[in-house]
């Protein structure tokens, strides 16, 4: 491949050239990928005084290895780094990743190991080899995929030193009064044998029968129930519920106080079936009258309904249900069964006693764990909390300072955060994750805190501050609850900023300049870090926030692993290269659900292969250009592409700005495919295949080129990064004196004509009605026509012009007559 042959239609030329007719993407793509490792390229700079972009990239969850949802969107992030590099900014992007909590745990399980079985120390262990190997296996997919992440700013949830900042950050929110402990109804996963928080409860419809039950009443002599059904037993009112096994703790019975059915019964008494417990019935208008019976058990707990029906009515806590999913001893004969086995059993006791009179199959929806998919119970228990309910408005000013992309979006937060009815619970009776920082006296329950220089601390492996309890100088024993894992993700910016480590650092990085999520998480980590960030520094965590949608597998649904839906990133590049799943990353919208396209894949490797071909064309061209050379001769095309070119650049600047990445790749792809390759390429030939090689019309000539070709790749270097670097150094490397197209800044476009955009416009519509009655009248277009007359409206388009396109087409002797439009007239 040291030469390439052209047959122009202006004769053959024969060019000394580097260029494969064909390029090898995947070769090109490992070479550069190991390079820019060597070359250091992608540092951040603490000491540099030019202005900083900070991501605050999503640290990847090792619980399992990456699929092409997660590979989407950590390109995504690629996309932002490289191009505010090429802005000039000192980029910060943290190689990072989230070891800690719940679905680590669950895959260790998953392998035989239990943490009562091999004690906590053992177990953890387990989770963080776990963890450890599957950082080793991702490392290697993010270089596979072109990610230029900092490795020297590297960090995982797990280490002792993000610990540390976790347990500073709970110290000093205790100190300003937003964490307390307390007992309170919580989400409890019996399986996971934890509390969990409202955003790790997922809902689900599930089959199940609503029983119709009878609550008699207790005195049936007065005549206010004869509207009531009765039967051999007396009166009785009729309750639906699906969870019939909760009837040992019920506490209540409700009615809406409009209901004409039951009006008068307000403030009587009825017998709870099976148990024969005595409860009140009120009105309340939380009641549903077209639920059921428009009557309502309230149990201790059955939804937070019944929770709130507790408070308002200070009622008496009985406990049903235990931390093991199992009936307690106040469920008489069903004490120790399982939910599942209770429910069906005492189903069919009331059943032979006649208690139910009735079964309807619905579907039922179901909070369950976002982890292992329990049913989660409503559990009293002693747990950590931040306060949400007292300062909702406080974060709602805090997110309104944040810009995010697309707008429509942030209604999801706020929406989240309207939704709130409990404070945030943030212990878990969990073992791989950050512990809490206390220690409780026995005696008086008062909570002794770590000091601060402690940290990072392990109460059940170290010494308190003090000996004994302050109060009540009681025996202190250590906490053994941990952190949900969104404590220590929503402590992100406050770490990547150097918050309590380094103060210079901090102010020249806080707030970050982005956070990039996706649209699943913006009720956890979106809301948690806006929360727990601006309560600790009273400033919004970052300036902007870009939310990715999922990519949908082949079922349509998202991606997930435990679904079987997933598609390997690997495969893809293997087969395609990392350049043609880049492409298809590009096509996708920001907040936008996205199947994955194997088809626009492909079209990614062909777009790669006509970049190759236009390089491959100027290459020869441009092997003795000086770029430094002023322009000598601007054609009235050049000024068309030129001008074309400045509003490209004006309009991808804008796109990418807005993270609109599919924006940017349709406004380039149709400027390198259509202006530049179909049109300006075949225009501009004529001039460089003719003529002396120092004439103004060539020298000008090339320089158009160098700058068009050039710009394209640099703008298309965030996106498609081997293929331009590639590119690049053949062509311009030696002549710019850079190292890398990534440190090549951003193209600057002064020229600007609009009567030469218009004129241009015309011109390429001229061209192609000439292309076109030369195909269909089966004349090469390399074939050089003697005369040919047309008419064209007057003054449309300017002499300079129609001669430029004449000598494209080739005609010798173009007549032009006046008309009302185009026309060939032989």
């Amino acid at each position: 491949y040291n030469f390439v042959c052209i047959n122009t239609g202006f004769g053959v030329k024969v060019m000394t050239s580097e260029f494969k007719k064909r390029p090898d993407l995947r070769e090109i793509e490992k070479k550069w990928q190991d390079k820019w490792q060597e070359m250091g390229i992608y540092r951040f700079d603490p000491e540099s005084g030019a202005e900083v972009f900070s991501i605050d990239v999503p640290p990847r969850y090792v619980s399992g290895v990456l699929h092409i949802g997660h590979a989407i969107s950590y390109t995504h992030i690629d996309f932002c780094a490289r191009y505010r590099r090429m802005r000039g900014y000192n980029v910060f992007n943290p190689l990072c990743f989230d070891v800690n909590g719940l679905p680590i745990e669950v895959n260790v399980e998953k392998m035989g190991i239990s943490p009562h079985r091999v004690g906590r120390n053992e177990f953890n262990k387990k989770c963080s080899e776990f963890g450890q190997k599957n950082i080793e296996s991702m490392k290697e997919q993010f270089k596979m995929l072109g990610h230029s992440f900092d490795d020297s700013i590297y960090y995982q949830t797990n280490s002792p030193e993000y610990r540390r900042i976790t347990q500073l950050t709970f110290l000093q929110m205790l100190d300003d009064g937003y964490i307390y402990r307390g007992k309170h109804p919580v989400n409890y996963c019996p399986r996971c044998r934890t509390a969990l928080a409202d955003a790790e409860i997922e809902y689900r419809e599930i089959p199940t029968e609503l029983c119709y039950q009878k609550f008699y009443i207790c005195d049936e002599g007065q005549k206010k129930f004869e509207h009531l059904e009765k039967d051999e037993k007396g009166y009785y009112l009729g309750i639906a519920t699906t969870r019939p096994e909760l009837l040992s703790a019920c506490r209540l019975v409700a009615v809406h106080p409009d209901d004409e059915r039951y009006k008068e019964i307000i403030g009587n008494y009825v017998y709870t079936p099976v148990y024969n417990e005595r409860v009140k019935i009120v009105g309340d208008e939380l009641v549903d009258k077209d639920f059921g019976t428009g009557a309502l058990m309230v149990c201790t707990f059955g939804d937070k309904t019944d929770v709130e029906h507790v408070y308002r009515y200070n009622l008496d806590f009985k406990k049903a249900i235990n931390e093991l999913g199992k009936m307690t001893e106040i469920a008489g004969k069903y004490s120790g069964m399982t939910i599942e086995k209770a429910r069906k059993k005492i189903i069919e006791d009331m059943e032979n006693s006649g208690l139910i009179y009735k079964k309807e199959k619905i579907n039922h929806r179901v909070g369950v764990c976002w982890r292992c998919h329990t049913s989660i119970e409503l559990l009293i228990t002693k747990q950590w909390f931040i306060k949400i309910i007292p300062f909702k408005e406080k974060i709602v000013e805090s997110q309104a300072k944040i810009k995010w992309f697309p707008e429509y979006m942030r209604t999801r937060l706020l929406h989240w955060i309207e939704s709130l009815s409990w404070d945030w619970c943030i212990s878990r009776q969990r073992y791989f994750a950050t512990p809490i920082p206390v220690w409780i006296c026995k005696v008086c329950d008062g909570v002794v805190p770590a000091k601060k220089e402690q940290c990072y601390v392990d109460p059940l492996n170290d010494n308190p501050p003090v000996e004994r309890c302050p109060e009540c100088n009681g025996e202190l024993e250590p906490c053994t609850d941990v952190f949900d894992t969104w404590v220590d993700s929503s402590i992100s910016p406050l770490y990547n900023t150097f918050w309590s480590r380094d103060d210079k650092l901090f102010s020249k990085l806080y707030p970050m300049s982005l956070r990039p999520q996706s649209h699943d998480i913006i009720r956890t980590w979106a809301f948690y870090t806006i929360l727990r960030c601006s309560f600790i520094t009273g400033t919004p965590p970052f300036e902007n926030i870009a939310i990715s949608g999922f990519i949908l597998g082949p079922d349509n649904r998202p991606m997930h692993t435990s679904w079987g839906n997933v598609v390997d990133p690997k495969e893809i590049i293997e087969k395609f290269g990392t350049e043609a799943l880049r492409y298809f990353a590009a096509t996708c919208g920001l907040g936008v659900d996205t199947a994955f396209n194997i088809e626009t894949t492909k079209h990614g490797v062909d777009f790669c292969i006509k970049l190759w071909n236009i390089c491959r064309f100027i290459s020869g061209h441009l092997l003795n250009f000086t770029p430094d050379v002023e322009y000598m001769e601007y054609s009235p095309m050049d000024k068309w592409i030129i001008s074309s070119l400045k509003l490209t650049v004006d309009r991808v600047t804008e796109a990418y700005e807005s993270y609109n990445f599919n924006s940017v790749l349709s406004i380039l792809e149709d400027f390198i495919w259509h202006k530049l390759a179909d049109h300006y390429l075949e225009i501009v030939k004529h001039r460089l295949y003719n003529g002396p090689d120092d004439s103004k019309s060539k020298k000008s000539a090339k320089k158009v080129l160098y700058v068009v070709v050039s710009s394209v790749l640099k703008m298309l270097a965030p996106l498609l990064p081997h293929i331009t670097e590639e590119l690049f150094n053949k062509i311009f490397k030696e002549k710019e004196k850079i190292e890398s197209i990534h440190l090549s800044g951003w193209p600057k476009i002064d020229f600007f004509d609009e009567e030469s955009l218009n004129q241009g416009e015309k011109g390429i519509a001229l061209l192609s009605n000439l292309r076109k009655w030369k195909t269909e009248n089966k004349i090469a277009m390399g074939k050089e026509i003697e005369k040919l007359k047309i008419k064209l409206p007057e003054k449309e388009i300017s002499k300079e012009v129609i001669e430029e396109i004449r000598k494209t087409i080739r005609i010798k002797n173009l007549v032009i007559e006046t008309g009302n439009e185009f026309k060939i007239i032989n």
